[in-house]
C-alpha cells in the first residue's frame, strides 16, 4: 500500500471534503480557508487551553524555580527531585505546552497539501500551470454527504474576492507580501502576550532563548509566509487571531502594555481569575496557619497542666519535708 493512503484518508482528504463543504456554503474560497481554520482550532480548543494554562503555570513557578536553582544547582539528582516535587506540589506539567504544537505541524502539513490539491487538481499538474480541481477531481474522494460544489466541466475558484491583489488563487504565494507581514504582526503580538507580564530574570539559557525567540519567530513567519501558499498564511493568521483571543481570556496580556500602556487599565477574566486564585490561596494559607496555632495550643495545655502538677507535687514535698 502506498504510503500516502493512510496520509490522505486520514488528514489531506478530510480537510479537502470540510474546506468544499465550507466553499459550498460562503462560495468564497478565502472564507472557506478562515471557516476551516476556526473549526478546527474548536475541535482542538481543549488541548490549547491545557498549552496556555501550562505556559502560565511555568511562569508562576519560575520564582520558585529559581530559588531550587540557587540552592541546588551543583547537586542534579537533588535538584532534579525537587523540581519534580515542586511540579507536583504546583500541579505544574510541563509536557501539556508541546501537545498542541506537536498535532498542528501534520495539520499544517495536510493543509498545505489540501490547498494545492484543491487550487491545482489531484497530482501533478501539467507543466505546473495549476489548473485547477476539476467536478471528477471531487468525486473521486468526496463524501457522500459533502455536496459537489463544481460544475460538471469547471474548476475550483480558489480566489479570494476580498483580497484582490492575490488574483492567481490562494494556492500561490501573495505577490505583494502583505500576507506574510500581517502574519508576522499577529504572531508579535501573540508571542509578546505569552510573555509573563513580571519577568523573572534569569540566568537560564533555555529561558533566554525561549525569550529571543518571542521576537524573532515573527519574522521567520514572515519569511516562510512569503514562499508558501497564500491560502496556509491565511490559515496561520486566522489561527494565531484565535490564540489572541484565547490568551485574552486564560492568561491576560502579558508584556503587551509594556508596549501599549493603554491595556494597563483594561482587566481580562485571566487577571480577575488570577486574583481569586491568589486571595484563595491566602485564605488557605491563613486557614492552615490558624489550625496550626490550634493545633500547638492543644498540645501545650496538657503539657502545661502535666507542668503544674508536676510542680504542685514538689512544693507539697517540700512543705511536708518542713513540718
Amino acid at each position: 500500500m502506498d504510503i500516502l493512503t493512510p496520509w490522505n484518508t486520514l488528514l489531506v482528504h478530510p480537510i479537502m471534503n470540510l474546506t468544499l463543504f465550507a466553499y459550498s456554503v460562503v462560495h468564497d474560497f478565502g472564507l472557506a480557508v478562515i471557516l476551516v481554520t476556526v473549526l478546527i482550532r474548536l475541535a482542538l480548543y481543549p488541548l490549547y487551553v491545557t498549552q496556555i494554562r501550562s505556559q502560565r503555570a511555568m511562569q508562576e513557578v519560575a520564582p520558585a524555580m529559581e530559588e531550587l536553582k540557587r540552592k541546588y544547582g551543583k547537586d542534579r539528582q537533588r535538584f532534579s527531585q525537587e523540581q519534580m516535587k515542586l511540579y507536583s506540589e504546583r500541579g505544574v506539567n510541563p509536557a501539556a505546552g508541546c501537545l498542541p504544537l506537536v498535532l498542528q505541524m501534520p495539520l499544517l502539513i495536510a493543509l498545505y497539501n489540501s490547498l494545492l490539491q484543491l487550487g491545482c487538481g489531484l497530482g501533478p499538474p501539467p507543466n505546473n500551470l495549476c489548473p485547477g480541481l476539476t467536478h471528477d477531481m471531487v468525486e473521486s474522494f468526496r463524501y457522500t454527504f459533502i455536496p459537489n460544489p463544481i460544475d460538471i466541466g469547471g474548476a475550483l475558484d480558489t480566489t479570494a474576492h476580498w483580497l484582490p491583489w492575490i488574483s492567481r488563487g490562494l494556492q500561490h504565494p501573495d505577490p505583494f507580501f502583505i500576507l506574510p507581514v500581517v502574519a508576522g504582526l499577529v504572531q508579535l503580538v501573540a508571542s509578546v502576550m505569552a510573555m509573563p507580564a513580571k519577568q523573572v530574570k534569569s540566568d537560564d539559557p533555555a529561558q533566554r532563548m525561549t525569550q529571543s525567540m518571542a521576537y524573532t519567530f515573527p519574522l521567520i513567519t514572515v519569511v516562510i509566509g512569503a514562499q508558501f501558499p497564500a491560502g496556509l498564511t491565511l490559515y496561520w493568521i486566522t489561527t494565531t487571531l484565535f490564540q489572541i483571543v484565547q490568551q485574552y481570556f486564560v492568561s491576560g496580556w502579558g508584556q503587551l502594555p509594556k508596549y501599549l500602556p493603554f491595556l494597563r487599565g483594561i482587566p481580562t477574566p485571566a487577571d480577575r481569575e488570577l486574583h481569586r486564585r491568589e486571595q484563595a490561596a491566602i485564605s488557605e494559607a491563613r486557614k492552615d496557619m490558624k489550625d496550626k496555632d490550634e493545633e500547638e495550643a492543644e498540645d501545650r495545655e496538657p503539657a502545661a497542666a502535666a507542668s503544674g502538677a508536676r510542680n504542685g507535687g514538689r512544693r507539697r514535698g517540700r512543705r511536708r519535708g518542713k513540718r
